[in-house]
């Protein structure tokens, strides 16, 4: 065999074992995005427990997954982007809405920075989601304050000027964090004046 086919074999190899993980790094991505997407339904629904068993288990994946990021960076970061900001999405929501701030901490989650910022704009997304339950049951104090954290998300994740290499589809996410401010801010309003509507009529 020649020198050059033997180089070739050795690339082939190189490559199929390369596939193999591949396969097995997105395996465990789907199911870690399965398992975070899981927690934010469930924390929607109210159901706590359930909802950290499955957010624990999305967490045992990521250091799985973590595995890979030294010896196959090339598959490690296209493949994990999305689940791991799945991940951020769910962990930062779980953690506002059982200590009503943002001061989480991502060290344990070994996520690269881009899918926490992106995940974070996500992430406002679901309070918004959670303050329309809460006006819809007239909790305007709990709302109010759910507000005030998706501005303060918002205007900090403005400062994260940087090309979209670094920081991939924030600057979109960023604009419609912006949106649903403006939109859950008319809610508020609308859902407040009905409230007090109704108290004065019930007044006459």
């Amino acid at each position: 065999m020649s020198k050059f086919r033997r180089t070739l074999d050795e690339f082939r190899k190189i490559l199929e074992e390369k596939e193999q993980m591949r396969e097995e790094l997105l395996k465990l991505t789907r199911e870690m995005r399965i398992n975070a997407t899981k927690a934010i339904a469930l924390l929607h629904a109210k159901e706590f427990d359930k909802a950290e068993e499955h957010l624990n288990k999305a967490l045992e994946l990521m250091e799985q997954i973590y595995e890979f990021k030294e010896k196959y960076p090339d598959i490690y970061y296209p493949i994990t982007f999305d689940a791991m900001q799945e991940l951020v999405e769910a962990y930062s929501f779980y953690h506002v809405l059982k200590h009503g701030n943002l001061e989480i901490d991502f060290s344990k989650l070994k996520v690269e920075i881009g899918p926490i910022l992106t995940g974070l704009a996500d992430m406002a997304g679901e309070i918004r989601r959670h303050v329309l339950d809460l006006l819809r049951v007239g909790e305007f104090d709990k709302a109010e304050k759910l507000i005030e954290l998706m501005e303060e998300i918002y205007l900090n994740l403005l400062t994260f000027n940087f090309p979209d290499k670094l920081t991939p589809h924030l600057r979109p996410k960023v604009d419609y964090v912006r949106g649903a401010i403006e939109r859950t801010k008319s809610d508020f309003i609308s859902a407040k004046v009905a409230s007090l509507e109704d108290y004065f009529k019930k007044l006459v």
